[in-house]
């Protein structure tokens, strides 16, 4: 992992949300941590969550670089891309080590 690389993390409603999409129930029976990146790659390919979770890994890289769609009031770092299919808010934290990106929300965009 890049010095650059950003860890992603979620609160705990967007934990919630996440156990909603499509994929999900394919990790019931797992235990967090079992499976290599590849392994849930495969796993959750051609899901919702499958497409998320590529979606973050690719903002990890670049939270700069990314679709957003906007940003949000009175908050200079928090910002709301389309991630696949979702919209999803986040803040980035530039100054912290690791470089965090936290997930607050994760939703259908505005008018699905």
């Amino acid at each position: 992992m890049s010095g650059s690389r950003y860890r992603v993390v979620f609160t705990d409603g967007a934990r919630e949300a996440l156990r909603e999409l499509d994929g999900a129930e394919r990790l019931a029976a797992i235990a967090p941590g079992a499976l290599s990146r590849e392994a849930l790659r495969a796993l959750l390919a051609g899901t919702t969550l499958g497409t998320l979770l590529e979606d973050l890994e690719s903002l990890a890289a670049d939270p700069y670089g990314g679709p957003t769609l906007a940003r949000t009031a009175g908050a200079e770092d928090d910002r709301t891309g389309l991630l696949g299919a979702l919209a999803v808010t986040y803040m980035v934290s530039p100054a912290t080590q690791p470089p965090v990106i936290t997930v607050t929300t994760i939703r259908a965009p505005k008018g699905a």
